[in-house]
């Protein structure tokens, strides 16, 4: 496996602390990126569809044409068209304008060493839903999954995932495990994604529990300390698991969704997504007892 240094920095970002300002009114701008906040928009790839810009570059355009199947072809293109059109908007770029570059372990990342160098990003997207995520100078990843049936789960769980993780899908009937299994699973992708070795990073030693708010209990040791990286679950819709990570410590998530003005993207209202507690990050979905279960 490649040494993974060069990918991440050792230490986490500093996030300043937010003004009353910016919490109350969190709004899709650089400038809100740059004070600390991590971003994340969702929404659907059959509704996105009306992008009817042409931005992709030729690249692109090639790269879509060599998809086989009609739909791994849509869910590229349209997810292209998303985040130029996304990326551009926090830039206040023309979507089309925009230039990428592949980084070590093939991770993208707009290419330029100006402002852009700056904006992360990450792009997922599984059963027509597609959630995006953004941070400044802070590497993120973001993965969701529709539930499906898995009829290995338990080799599956053996091989992705650590033993106090195990543990907690004893004695869950099928359902509630295979649940728990995508929940364990959207964050260890998440993880590999920020950092850009995918599976390759290790799933095992990408530990959290679903109980509780949602944290890393444990990760490879080249990635740093373990408070370093801020972890969250956000709601995507019935039949899915979404999770994002950043490396900062205590970081402030907001989420949105996504819609349209004729041809053009509509943002919808930021909804803080997690506040700070004085020992973890804390989701405002672990309020909910139901969420987070005893076991």
């Amino acid at each position: 496996m490649p040494d993974s240094s060069s990918a991440i920095p050792l230490e986490p970002r500093s996030l300043p602390t937010p003004s009353s300002t910016e919490s109350d009114a969190p709004v899709p701008s650089l400038a809100a990126l740059q004070a600390g906040q991590v971003h994340v928009w969702h929404g659907d790839l059959s509704r996105l569809s009306a992008l009817a810009q042409n931005w992709l570059c030729e690249e692109e355009t090639l790269r879509a044409a060599r998809f086989g199947m009609a739909a791994a072809r849509f869910q590229f293109v349209t997810g292209r068209r998303l985040l130029r059109g996304v990326l551009g908007h926090y830039l206040n770029r023309e979507p089309a304008s925009l230039g990428f570059v592949t980084g070590p372990h093939g991770k993208p990342a707009l290419s330029g060493e100006g402002v852009e160098s700056g904006l992360q990003f990450n792009l997922s997207h599984s059963g027509g839903a597609i959630a995006l995520a953004l941070a400044w100078q802070s590497p993120v990843g973001i993965d969701v999954e529709a539930w499906r049936s898995l009829a290995r789960l338990d080799g599956l769980a053996r091989r992705c995932l650590a033993p106090s993780e195990r543990r907690e899908l004893d004695g869950l009937d099928d359902d509630a495990a295979t649940r728990a299994f995508f929940r364990f699973w959207v964050r260890k992708e998440a993880l590999g994604k920020a950092t850009g070795e995918g599976v390759t990073l290790g799933l095992q030693h990408c530990v959290s529990s679903l109980e509780g708010p949602p944290r890393w209990l444990g990760i490879p040791s080249r990635l740093g300390d373990v408070g370093g990286w801020s972890l969250a679950e956000f709601p995507v819709r019935d039949g899915f698991e979404g999770a994002v990570t950043v490396h900062a410590a205590n970081a402030r998530f907001y989420w949105g969704g996504m819609g349209f003005d004729g041809e053009n993207l509509e943002f919808e209202n930021l909804i803080s997504l997690l506040y700070a507690t004085p020992d973890c990050v804390l989701g405002n979905a672990a309020a909910d007892s139901s969420r987070y279960p005893s076991r």
